[in-house]
């Protein structure tokens, strides 16, 4: 026991005899009184202090920066989009209520931000806003482009529905269910006509679900707000719960469009007879593609296929062969192709081409 007391003791001493080295360098070898030692912690203190505040001041200092050259930039944005003062403006309070990482011009390329910031909007006014302030979000809503987007871009909210979008509702116990159309999507409310008598009632909540060509099926379980029994219209809440199913994994669409295989190898390596000959595309998605041609060639099969889309010459897209078979009207060979190692910017391309197809039902050469 004595031994250990004595252990520490000499521990202490130790320390203080460290210290004391510390400070007689410091004054230049001459023992230091308490209050100077005093004095130069507190210098010290002060100093770690003052680099700490300027570091804080600094990055505060960024931070402001990059929030004005951020907002200078939607602002420039947004002008050149057709919004006027009044309409940045109320974009900027949109955007302060939304506790977000993202820069403000997400919202204007992004329907999804945007409608997260009108919803935050809304809920910090309590749901209290005016009618000519509807409107106001329904005319920036129409410059921004977010109104019944196009079939290639998928929906994350039903004020982005389409007006005459075809419906189809259910209530959630079942007693209720028919088709009907949008009527009119505001920003308040969405407007469901229906061919048939309302028997359904305030406050209950209806499953609505919808498909768009080319892309897929849209679900959500809506409020009921309003009943117009004379015109057969309900008035639904808003919500950006929409829940998609793709209909299929790669949409189709069929075309006639003329390419050209070459660097053709047969699945035993050997190099085709032709290695370059014409082919016409009849249809097309974004995983593959099915085309006829005078030349034969045998499953399993890889290559490289050229051909137009638009205003644009993909060539070089590889392929492998699924399936093939004989033409019985001109006697050629019907191909089907599976893209392989497809780089994303030339399948983003074709996709484009597909749902464009379906959702204008044009024949694109």
């Amino acid at each position: 026991m004595i031994l250990h007391f004595q252990s520490i003791l000499l521990g202490i001493s130790g320390q203080q005899s460290t210290r004391a080295r510390f400070f007689q360098g410091l004054f230049a070898g001459v023992d230091p009184t308490s209050w100077q030692v005093v004095l130069v912690g507190s210098v010290l203190i002060l100093v770690v202090g003052g680099i700490v505040v300027w570091e804080l001041f600094r990055k505060r200092r960024e931070q402001l920066a990059k929030a004005r050259r951020q907002w200078d930039h939607f602002q420039a944005q947004a002008r050149s989009m057709g919004l006027g003062d009044g309409d940045v403006a109320l974009m900027r309070e949109m955007y302060l209520c939304l506790d977000v990482l993202h820069a403000p011009d997400a919202m204007l390329r992004i329907p999804a931000s945007y409608d997260r910031a009108l919803d935050a909007w809304i809920a910090s006014r309590s749901r209290k806003v005016l009618q000519a302030e509807w409107e106001h979000l329904t005319a920036i809503r129409r410059r921004l482009g977010f109104k019944g987007l196009g079939a290639e871009t998928s929906l994350s909210h039903t004020r982005q529905i389409a007006d005459a979008q075809d419906v189809r509702l259910a209530s959630e116990d079942g007693h209720f269910a028919t088709s009907g159309k949008v009527v009119a999507n505001l920003e308040n409310m969405l407007v469901v006509g229906t061919p048939e008598p309302l028997t359904v009632a305030l406050g209950m909540r209806l499953r609505i679900a919808f498909s768009r060509q080319g892309d897929g099926e849209y679900k959500a379980v809506l409020p009921v707000l309003q009943i117009d029994r004379e015109a057969n219209q309900i008035h639904l809440e808003h919500t950006d719960q929409l829940t998609r199913q793709q209909l299929r994994m790669w949409v189709r669409v069929p075309v006639l469009i003329l390419g050209r295989m070459r660097r053709v190898i047969g699945p035993d390596g050997v190099p085709h007879p032709q290695q370059s000959f014409d082919v016409t595309l009849l249809d097309l998605s974004g995983g593959g593609a099915m085309v006829t041609s005078t030349e034969p060639v045998e499953v399993e099969s890889r290559g490289l296929l050229d051909f137009q889309l638009g205003d644009t010459r993909l060539e070089g897209v590889r392929f492998v062969m699924l399936r093939t078979g004989r033409n019985s009207r001109n006697g050629g060979h019907v191909c089907h192709l599976c893209f392989e190692s497809i780089d994303v910017q030339t399948q983003e391309r074709i996709m484009r081409y597909v749902f464009e197809r379906q959702r204008t039902g044009r024949n694109l050469a």
